[in-house]
């Protein structure tokens, strides 16, 4: 409540302040006077807001539809022609649906009524069909846009544009979706082309497998036959040379039996039917074992044992884990073509697992050829060179899956390099 001395002086002594005779208004009643200065307070604060700020596009909206509250709003039935020509529309409707469907549908028009050409007159039931028509390509609110803009006789309410705005909308989405599953056959297309690649590059290994094959079968073979023919016809031969053909014998059929003996090995893998020894081993006395049976750190080969983590005992089958670590051990040094060639071994323990690297200080693998080292008959030197079928590292591979571990090629290490891993199941620190 407002003191007598506020009211008969006004707030701190202000005479234009008073309450019932506010800058010096008298005379009125105090509830005229009060809604007086009310409503022109507000109706400047209001202008000052309008003028200070700008609309945005939903007020705007709402602006017109408050404007045009009262303005009668024509449907898609209910067109009002004001001279629009039919050259825009044909025009308009080449650019939607195309030059044939326009004018087919503009020629058949003009036909009716009786008129040559492709300009029929403009007349309600001619916008409703073509309205129909271009609804099937921008949606029906954009085509009752689009014509009433050109023809000018219709009105395009607010529910309209956002209708319109509502099928651009649904547009983008589905624009989304297709430029989303154009990518995806993207991906999968090239996908197929690198799986493609590799099936290729695995049938012309086959191929080459199936001619060295045949040359590694037939020349162990020529020669025992030949010398065994030699022994066999020659009755006045030394013994010294009776020994050294024998010998040459020996080593052929060796050699033969290795060869049968990695396919029998490898289609035993790959089929399951293989049957694991396993047991409590040591690692180190493993990696001891395959480089003593190499003969790696013979003629001037180097190895260096990283054995932090060797001290661990593994659960597996310690002659198929040895039969992997003299296959690796064997090609580093078969084909490391550093001077001097030198070997590496890095054991690590990891907690959940356990790895051994084999790296070499060669030129390694290249890299086209990553993917395709542990493929069956796969040779990265000429298919003769070496006296093998190029089944060591397939054979490394089924081996280490049926261990529970695996076996892959580690790329950047400046040389050949191989990683061994098994899981933790199957270690158990010392």
């Amino acid at each position: 409540m407002l003191g007598a001395d506020v009211l008969a002086a006004g707030p701190w002594g202000i005479a234009a302040l008073r309450p019932q005779a506010l800058f010096g208004l008298e005379g009125l009643d105090p509830l005229v006077h009060s809604v007086v200065w009310s409503m022109s307070f507000n109706t400047l604060a209001f202008l000052v807001g309008s003028f200070l700020s700008f609309p945005t596009p939903l007020e705007r909206l709402q602006g017109a539809s408050f404007v045009n509250a009262l303005s009668p709003v024509g449907g898609a039935r209910s067109w009002a022609v004001s001279g629009a020509g039919a050259e825009e529309l044909l025009v308009m409707a080449q650019r939607i649906v195309g030059g044939r469907d326009a004018q087919a549908l503009f020629e058949a028009e003009a036909a009716d009524q009786g008129k040559g050409g492709y300009l029929p007159e403009v007349t309600p039931d001619f916008l409703e069909r073509l309205e129909r028509m271009l609804a099937g390509s921008v949606g029906g609110a954009t085509a009752h846009a689009m014509v009433a803009q050109i023809i000018g006789g219709a009105s395009v309410s607010v529910d309209d544009l956002m209708k319109v705005a509502d099928e651009a909308q649904q547009i983008m989405e589905y624009s989304a979706r297709l430029e989303a599953q154009s990518e995806e056959l993207r991906r999968t297309a090239k996908q197929l082309q690198v799986a493609n690649e590799k099936l290729m590059a695995l049938s012309v290994q086959k191929d080459a497998f199936l001619s060295q094959i045949s040359h590694e079968l037939r020349t162990p073979m020529t020669s025992i036959r030949s010398f065994s023919e030699i022994l066999r016809q020659s009755e006045g031969l030394a013994p010294e040379e009776r020994q050294r053909y024998a010998g040459v014998i020996h080593d052929e059929a060796l050699r033969l039996t290795r060869l049968l003996d990695d396919l029998l090995d490898l289609s035993v893998l790959e089929s399951g039917q293989v049957s694991l020894n396993t047991g409590e081993t040591a690692l180190d006395a493993v990696i001891s074992a395959a480089l003593a049976a190499t003969g790696a750190e013979e003629d001037g080969f180097e190895v260096l044992r990283e054995s932090g983590g060797e001290s661990v005992r593994l659960v597996t089958d310690p002659d198929r884990l040895t039969q992997v670590f003299i296959n690796l051990i064997s090609n580093a040094r078969k084909y490391c073509d550093a001077e001097p060639p030198v070997l590496r071994i890095v054991t690590r323990d990891l907690g959940d697992r356990v790895t051994v690297d084999f790296i070499d200080n060669g030129s390694g693998v290249p890299g086209d050829a990553q993917e395709l080292i542990f493929e069956k008959f796969s040779r990265l030197t000429d298919q003769r060179a070496a006296g093998s079928a190029g089944l060591g590292l397939a054979i490394c591979r089924e081996i280490m899956l049926r261990l529970g571990g695996s076996i892959r090629y580690l790329p950047g290490q400046g040389g050949g390099a191989f990683r061994v891993s098994l899981p933790r199941a199957a270690a158990r620190a010392a």
